[in-house]
């Protein structure tokens, strides 16, 4: 091969005659990718179309990845597809996923076979990459220049949501209490954030809203520790249901919906074979590469659920209300792993007691992550520093540079922000093709959170407890929020997945609208929601950038966990990585948060000291 043309071929790839990729140097670096089809490292093709259309275009990125490359470079797709049609794109949606806000030349070519007969999909494409630029060394506008180790902090913790402050907390206990934590928000809390209603009848939780006192023993804790009043999940009374044509029933709290007895018998099969095969996954290291190559959609029809039948349909309702994401956009053994880490789709949809929706805090939730950081020595928190550059130096520690040009020098850096944020920060040197392929896949649903508050909870004075589900929208799930002891009645809307996203392509109070009248047709009163209705409120998660554009948690396509869901959560030299997404245990919930920085702590302290950690 000529010197000016370099072969590209990740590790884990299939090795044949030809590369899955090359470079040429010309000026901007050139890429030419080989065709990339739906299968995994171990090479299974599964039968899904979809499922294939999610592992080739994670090829793709593999082989971008690399070569030092990312999505935005792609200058050139070519799109191979078995018996297209053109009154069916699937493959549509998926690409522009992959893409984002990308938009490079395509073209899609129809075939009627491609090299295997078992392919469905190919894409092949050209990339250009500028070569690296020079970076300026850091230069420290808040330490002393000199590199003695006594000008060193012993940690810099990036991030104050629940999993930063935890890590602070930790190392500090431990002894090292030269730490300083870096903040990018005006506020501490990451995803928690409570805010005062404008009518003066109390507060409201914009992010996460509830833990339980059974088995999330950290958030227990902390409550117990900081005078958190808890007030339980109201389940007395009947649910309500909303199907595909906007009729609405009841029934009865921990019973199905009304639907026929064969009905009813598919949907309890799905129900119990999820929570069957979710038990069956470690926590920590989920493997199997079956589950992995398959979207969760794809799993289903494994299970006889066609898309567009009632048994689809509410476990739609699952992967909107837990992850924002609908089934043929998410692993199934991601939403199996992520069930897994609540103790199980029973319990990580529960209201009642040990499940995921059992206890609200009066006070709001935010009252941890505040009584945290007020907890730690004074100028530890430092907010409004966004973080724009992370060093390593060989042999004395790590140099984080924020957004403002300040740096902060310290022998071990703890990252504590959704892998979405990585891709803001610079890496010197860069991340690992693992953990780059890991940031760069991770993606957020669509999830918001809409508020609905009335002068009286008319819900109840008809016989229902508040929660709702429905397959139409746009709200998915409702929830009561209500605080009777402030008088403070409540239904908490959950936009999710793709009804969610046509809510918020409604304009101004066309939204509010929008929800007051399918909360009135949830429980059986078109008039009672707007004669009572105070106020609206809620926040757009989406559109926050040091949120990682999203909420509640990251989730992955087929194929990454397989490939290199081993690097989570590992270090990489002197910078550890926590977050509620890298959990084991309530993965996606506060008590994930804080287990998770306990664990990013406990790292840094069994090689910093002696004694280790003191948990």
């Amino acid at each position: 091969m000529s010197p000016k043309v370099q072969a590209i071929d990740p590790a884990g790839t299939p090795k044949a005659y030809h590369a899955q990729g090359t470079v040429s140097a010309t000026g901007n670096n050139t890429i030419q990718i080989s065709g990339q089809y739906g299968a995994t490292t171990g090479g299974h093709v599964p039968a899904s179309y979809e499922s294939q259309i999610h592992l080739a275009l994670l090829n793709l990125r593999r082989v971008l990845t690399a070569a030092g490359a990312r999505v935005t470079d792609i200058t050139k797709l070519t799109l191979y597809i078995v018996d297209y049609d053109p009154q069916r794109r699937l493959h549509a949606r998926h690409v522009q996923q992959f893409l984002g806000a990308h938009r490079p030349a395509i073209t899609l070519v129809p075939v009627s076979q491609l090299a295997n007969p078992a392919w469905l999909f190919e894409i092949e494409a050209v990339a250009s990459v500028a070569p690296p630029e020079v970076r300026a060394p850091l230069i420290s506008t808040k330490v002393d220049d000199d590199d003695a180790a006594g000008n060193w902090l012993d940690v810099v913790v990036v991030g104050a949501g629940l999993s930063g402050l935890a890590a602070a907390r930790d190392v500090m206990r431990g002894g090292l209490r030269r730490c300083v934590v870096l903040e990018a928000r005006d506020r501490v809390g990451g995803k928690t954030w409570s805010k005062p209603l404008e009518s003066g009848a109390g507060t409201v939780d914009l992010g996460a809203a509830w833990i339980n006192d059974t088995n999330q023993s950290r958030m227990i804790a902390l409550a117990r520790q900081y005078g958190a009043e808890l007030i339980e999940q109201n389940t007395t009374g009947n649910c309500a249901f909303q199907g595909f044509d906007g009729e609405c029933s009841s029934f009865a709290y921990g019973e199905l919906p009304g639907f026929d007895p064969a009905t009813q018998a598919h949907i309890a099969h799905i129900r119990d074979t999820v929570e069957r095969d979710c038990q069956a996954l470690s926590i920590l290291d989920p493997r199997s590469a079956d589950l992995d190559s398959l979207t969760f959609a794809a799993y289903l029809a494994r299970l006889g659920a066609a898309e567009g039948s009632p048994a689809f349909a509410t476990a739609a309702v699952w992967t909107r209300a837990m992850l924002g994401h609908e089934p043929a956009d998410v692993s199934a053994l991601h939403f199996l792993n992520y069930c897994r880490s609540g103790g199980g789709l029973l319990q990580m949809r529960s209201d009642r007691a040990g499940g995921g929706q059992h206890l609200r805090c009066r006070q709001g939730m935010q009252l941890f992550a505040t009584a945290m950081a007020a907890g730690l020595a004074a100028g530890t928190v430092v907010l409004g520093a966004p973080v724009a550059g992370v060093r390593q130096v060989p042999g004395k520690g790590v140099e984080v540079e924020t957004a403002k040009g300040e740096v902060y020098r310290a022998r071990k850096v703890v990252v504590s922000v959704p892998s979405p944020v990585l891709q803001t920060i610079a890496f010197d040197p860069p991340l690992p093709a693992e953990k780059t392929l890991l940031a760069d896949s991770a993606r957020y649903g669509y999830y918001t959170k809409v508020m609905l508050v009335f002068s009286k909870p008319f819900w109840v004075e008809r016989g229902f407890c508040g929660l709702a589900q429905s397959f139409r929208g746009p709200a998915s799930v409702v929830r009561d929020t209500s605080v009777p002891a402030d008088g403070k009645w409540i239904l908490t809307c959950f936009l999710a997945g793709d009804a969610g996203r046509e809510w918020a392509a409604l304009e101004g109070e066309r939204r509010v609208d929008a929800l007051l009248e399918q909360v009135g047709e949830l429980y059986g009163d078109a008039d009672a929601p707007r004669k009572l209705f105070v106020e609206a409120a809620g926040h757009e998660w989406s559109k926050e950038q040091w949120s990682g554009w999203g909420c509640p948690c990251i989730a992955y396509p087929p194929g990454v966990l397989d490939a290199v869901g081993h690097a989570l959560r590992e270090p990489v030299g002197d910078v550890h990585f926590v977050g509620t997404e890298t959990a084991g245990e309530w993965k996606g919930y506060m008590e994930g948060a804080v287990r998770s920085g306990e664990r990013g702590a406990a790292e840094v302290l069994s090689q910093l000291t002696r004694a280790g950690p003191k948990l």
